[in-house]
């Protein structure tokens, strides 16, 4: 399978860092042959995109976790000169190793993580089939998870870093907040424990200026 280097990158944003379970420090690739999904998440966040396979050669099916160091790795592999939107050719060995073809021509071998990945289809479904009041809750996200969303989210879309990108959390389910655009959608997982109280209402009037004072006799 063929995946953009770009895309990759977005979602290995919310790959697990230093985490026991180690099965999520890495990346899911999972393909049915003609559809792709690269899928990462750390247990508070989920990231993930889901293309067509650049090849149009259909391929049997597999998935398997590509660990964070080979990840890491071929996102500081260099395209060539000119080439804006590299792509990164995937495969399994005969030897079940992973495979990774590099823009820059170099390859990179690995063994897959040992380990089954989370049930992300549950989780994305849960937030969008629930029961309850249709109003949205009130919800708290960590804002380090909302950053690294929304770059990711620039990453995939081809924005730089410093373009401006104007897009807001839907909460959906339990209050999970999502961000989205085409193919690419991050999940969030809010916050627990107290929210923080509403601003004061008198926010919303001007100030008065205060009386003068008084002379006492």
């Amino acid at each position: 399978m063929q995946v953009l280097q770009k895309d990759l990158k977005a979602v290995s944003l919310a790959m697990a860092v230093k985490d026991i379970r180690y099965y999520l420090q890495g990346v899911l690739f999972e393909s049915n042959g003609a559809l792709t999904r690269l899928v990462a998440t750390d247990g508070h966040r989920l990231h993930i995109v889901q293309t067509e396979d650049a090849t149009k050669a259909f391929q049997a099916p597999m998935s398997f976790i590509m660990p964070s160091d080979m990840v890491k790795n071929c996102l500081k592999a260099k395209p060539p000169r000119g080439v804006n939107d590299p792509y990164i050719g995937v495969y399994v060995n005969e030897k079940g190793q992973i495979e990774a073809n590099l823009p820059d021509g170099s390859l990179l071998v690995s063994q897959a993580i040992d380990g089954s990945f989370p049930d992300y289809c549950r989780i994305v479904d849960g937030c969008f089939n629930h029961s309850g009041n249709s109003e949205p809750e009130i919800a708290v996200y960590n804002p380090d998870y909302v950053s690294d969303a929304t770059k990711a989210m620039k990453i995939y879309m081809g924005l730089s870093e410093k373009g401006i990108l104007t897009t807001g959390i839907r909460p959906r389910g339990e209050s999970v907040g999502i961000l989205a655009h085409d193919n690419f959608a991050a999940f969030i997982m809010p916050l627990r424990g107290d929210i923080s109280p509403l601003p004061n209402p008198a926010f919303a009037k001007p100030l008065q200026s205060p009386e003068p004072l008084r002379v006492v006799a």
